[in-house]
């Protein structure tokens, strides 16, 4: 009986609280289990793709591309309730794909089904270890694009990046014409941006800080050291360190597609067709009248009414119309297409350009790594409250935007970004396309290590490089040619940002008291040219280059008359009525930053341009005002400085002159 009085006696002494939370684990652990299941399979939007046998032979506008851009204009310009409209994309729905929807999983999602897989032709000055010399490009494919597979970095470039399409030609298009349109689509949960005029609050694509780790303060204090402050990149000033705000909600990557295109498939006037792929524009008389597309192994016809809208991708958008007839004659003459309007399509190919990491190491625990990502507290975190390591945006955690010596005065845009990541292993050679044994001999040990790692990416090349199909075939691949790193002032300003983050950042007092040491790996291929000289890292970036996933150009808009442009200031392509492509494709000069809020924007103007209405109208008015009394809160800090930073260096020559 004793044994059995003690074991009384000692549940009774148990706090009622503590037995009630023991009597309700099972149900604690079921709702678990279900919001496990809501988080990684996203919400629920009971939607359903319009069927095939659904589609009819008409509608006033026909989208090709569900991507980026495609989304947002199918759900704006079907606000009008009287305008029909059919969306066609080639990939499928993705909303509830646990590896599009958790932020951290992004790169497990690159090169899968959901990815167009594209590959670059054998690059002639870059590339070097690169098997093949082939540089790999991703872009997505399915409802939402790219925006399902990216890194969620929200970067709309310098105000100085649209003044200058503007001055060129693409007449409204200058910062005061597209900043409402940025801020009409912005949802920023950052209560310090929103309060400034830069920002949108309660629009469709959610803006959020994302997850940090001690990495970013490190970095911030590093930076300030050396006159970078910490700054909202997409207001006043351009020039800074940014901590990453990345399309989050929730905990949920906030593609496109969720944003803008959910609440649309519910409306009457838009049917939505997926695993469709657009073969050729039927184009009678230079007027665009429908789409031929292929499904499921079948060839069909759909007409439009109003307008065909291409909005494929700089790649897709471009081969479409080379394949429709539309593009250089002597190249669609030499495949034996008959030519129907001859525009520069295929040509001004841009993109961004940036090669390895510069690795930093430490004995501290810092970084955001795999194993602590999908360890128990970290999904349990990120499963309850959406937060945690899961939410991080595959280790982005800011990016520095920087002026080099080499910049002239009257460029007012940084040439350069500096890329943070909370990790020193974030890919593999399979995923670059790069030698095994040569990336082993400078990154076997890394995933044991902690640090961080940086990334210089060149914002602006002056390189330029071509798309041409490959045969009249739509199936094959587009030959891409980006001409990676042409000009040799591509790789001289490249190799100016690696010295100045192994120079200057790791000389500053805070990496040194958290015991940061650089990475002493060298690239077997470039040992011949001495250890970390500037002619070793010209070597450097001509054998490891890599692709900033921003490539843009092959239907830039321009004038008019612009012999080099192959839409107009209205999207329109030249020559024939009724096609437009709007997509990072008409974007004539590259942003400086990732072009994901710009296509997003692009498609928000490009939509009140179709519609004919002005639906930012209020914000317009409201900027014209702080425009006209030269308001402090629309002050453009980056010129400001330039110009203080000139008039000091010409009074500088005067008073030497002098002497």
């Amino acid at each position: 009986m004793e044994p059995r009085r003690r074991l009384s006696v000692r549940r009774s002494s148990v706090p009622a609280e503590d037995r009630m939370v023991t009597r309700y684990i099972p149900q604690i652990l079921a709702l678990g289990v279900a919001l496990v299941i809501v988080k990684l399979y996203g919400p629920s939007f009971n939607r359903e793709a319009t069927t095939i046998e659904d589609i009819k032979e008409y509608y006033d506008y026909i989208i090709v591309g569900g991507g980026t851009s495609g989304a947002v204009l199918a759900s704006r310009i079907t606000e009008d309730e009287d305008k029909k409209v059919l969306l066609i994309e080639a990939g499928e729905d993705q909303a509830q794909n646990p590896d599009v929807n958790i932020p951290i999983m992004g790169e497990k999602v690159r090169g899968s089904e959901l990815d167009w897989n594209y590959e670059t032709i054998p690059q002639k000055y870059a590339c070097k270890s690169h098997i093949n010399r082939v540089a790999l490009w991703h872009c997505g494919k399915g409802l939402g694009g790219t925006s399902n597979i990216n890194y969620m970095q929200y970067h709309r470039g310098s105000r100085h990046d649209y003044d200058l399409w503007a001055a060129q030609g693409a007449t409204g298009w200058s910062f005061k014409d597209v900043l409402p349109y940025f801020i009409k689509s912005e949802d920023n949960r950052n209560g310090d941006y929103v309060r400034t005029v830069f920002h949108g609050f309660g629009g469709r694509l959610t803006v959020q800080d994302t997850i940090l780790s001690p990495v970013t303060q490190i970095m911030t204090l590093a930076f300030k050291e050396l006159g970078i402050e910490k700054k909202d990149i997409n207001g006043k000033s351009h020039f800074g360190y940014a901590h990453s705000q990345a399309t989050i909600r929730n905990g949920i990557r906030w593609s496109t597609d969720k944003a803008f295109l959910k609440r649309a498939m519910f409306k009457d006037n838009l049917d939505v067709i997926t695993g469709a792929f657009v073969t050729k524009i039927l184009i009678e008389n230079k007027k665009a009248t429908g789409v031929s597309f292929r499904h499921n192994g079948k060839q069909r016809k759909v007409r439009a009414k109003k307008e065909v809208i291409v909005s494929a991708g700089t790649i897709g958008s471009a081969k479409l119309l080379l394949l429709s007839g539309i593009g250089p004659r002597k190249h669609l003459e030499a495949l034996k297409i008959p030519v129907i309007a001859d525009l520069p399509v295929g040509e001004n190919l841009q993109d961004q350009v940036q090669t390895d990491a510069i690795e930093f190491f430490t004995r501290h625990h810092v970084s955001i790594t795999a194993a602590r990502s999908e360890n128990f507290l970290s999904s349990w975190a990120y499963t309850l409250f959406g937060t945690g390591m899961k939410m991080s945006p595959r280790f982005r955690e800011g990016t520095a935007f920087i002026k080099v010596r080499q910049q002239p005065p009257h460029i007012r845009y940084p040439l350069i970004a500096l890329q943070v990541i909370a990790n020193v292993a974030t890919y593999s050679s399979e995923q670059l396309n790069i030698d095994s044994d040569t990336w082993g001999a400078m990154h076997d040990d890394l995933p044991s290590k902690e640090g961080f790692s940086i990334y210089p990416i060149l914002l602006h090349p002056r390189s330029r490089g071509t798309v041409k199909l490959r045969s009249t075939n739509p199936e094959d691949p587009p030959l891409i040619n980006p001409n990676y790193l042409a000009d040799d002032a591509d790789v001289k300003i490249l190799v100016e940002a690696i010295q100045f983050v192994r120079s200057k950042l790791a000389d500053t007092k805070v990496l040194k008291d958290w015991d940061f040491q650089l990475s002493d790996k060298i690239l077997p291929d470039c040992s011949e040219h001495g250890n970390f000289t500037n002619q070793y890292w010209e070597c450097f970036v001509r054998h490891i280059t890599l692709s900033g996933a921003s490539p843009v150009g092959t239907c830039k808009v321009g004038a008019i008359g612009d012999p080099t442009a192959v839409v107009d200031p209205l999207l329109r392509v030249r020559g024939i009525k009724g096609l437009r492509v709007i997509d990072a494709s008409i974007i004539p000069k590259s942003v400086s930053g990732n072009t994901y809020a710009t296509q997003v924007m692009l498609a928000e103007r490009a939509s009140d341009l179709i519609r004919e209405k002005d639906t930012v109208k209020k914000i317009k008015d409201y900027f014209k005002h702080l425009i006209s009394v030269k308001h402090e809160k629309f002050k453009d800090e980056d010129s400001e400085n330039i110009d203080s930073k000139a008039a000091k260096e010409k009074k500088k020559g005067e008073k030497s002159k002098n002497k």
